[in-house]
């Protein structure tokens, strides 16, 4: 692994913790899934940051509306519980291992992580779109959904490890060996079965726009042989 390439994974996982962090210390350190209720009076300054890590690391319907086009990436980098970041760091850190392994370069790497961000915040915001309340529900039913979480990128990195290394495995509870592309594609039936669900928290539509994003960087970018030279590596 090319040591730029390294770097360049460990900083998205750096740039993680460090907003999971953040979240953490505004909430005076809550766990809980309730995000404006503190366990103790917040000092200013913590009252502060929450505001900004919520207008800025949360990706709502309103950010379109006011022109905050960053929020398409940032909330990818946005935990608050700790399982959340758990699962997703670990999915990262092997997919990332495993593409760079086939050499993808961090160029393309990046670009793969970026656009699996994208397209899954924009499926969120269609689907948020969706189901925005019309008419008299609209003044009765004003919760707004809200995303983060580094799962939309996550589905485009192992989309891709699926499509460049078929045979490639990944032990699941750190125990059992699965194929990563049958992995994925009980992810995407699990996500697509969610989809329509009103009471569901996870972000389907998000899961699903990575995937999709995954896979078509992989056809458009990733095919050749140039660009995965060592893709070899995981087809054993």
């Amino acid at each position: 692994m090319v040591h730029s390439d390294a770097f360049l994974s460990e900083k998205g996982v750096v740039s993680c913790l460090g907003v999971y962090a953040a979240w953490h210390w505004s909430t005076g350190n809550l766990q809980s899934q309730t995000h404006g209720l503190w366990k103790t009076q917040p000092s200013p300054e913590q009252r502060k940051i929450f505001d900004i890590l919520t207008k800025h690391f949360t990706l709502k319907l309103d950010d379109v509306k006011q022109e905050r086009w960053w929020t398409l990436i940032t909330p990818a980098f946005s935990h608050i519980q700790s399982d959340h970041i758990f699962g997703n760091l670990l999915a990262f850190s092997t997919f990332s291992r495993m593409l760079l392994t086939c050499g993808i370069g961090p160029l393309r790497y990046g670009l793969l992580i970026l656009g699996s961000a994208v397209s899954g915040h924009l499926a969120f915001l269609y689907q948020a779109s969706l189901r925005q309340p019309r008419g008299w529900a609209f003044f009765t039913q004003r919760a707004e959904l809200q995303a983060l979480g580094l799962s939309g990128v996550v589905m485009g990195l192992g989309v891709a490890v699926s499509l460049a290394a078929p045979r490639a495995k990944i032990l699941v509870f750190g125990a059992v060996p699965m194929p990563v592309w049958l992995l994925m594609v009980l992810y995407i039936v699990y996500d697509s079965a969610g989809l329509e669900d009103p009471t569901s928290t996870v972000g389907h539509a998000a899961h699903l726009g990575g995937a999709a994003f995954g896979a078509a960087f992989y056809l458009l970018a990733l095919r050749n042989n140039a660009a995965l030279p060592f893709s070899w590596l995981l087809k054993n």
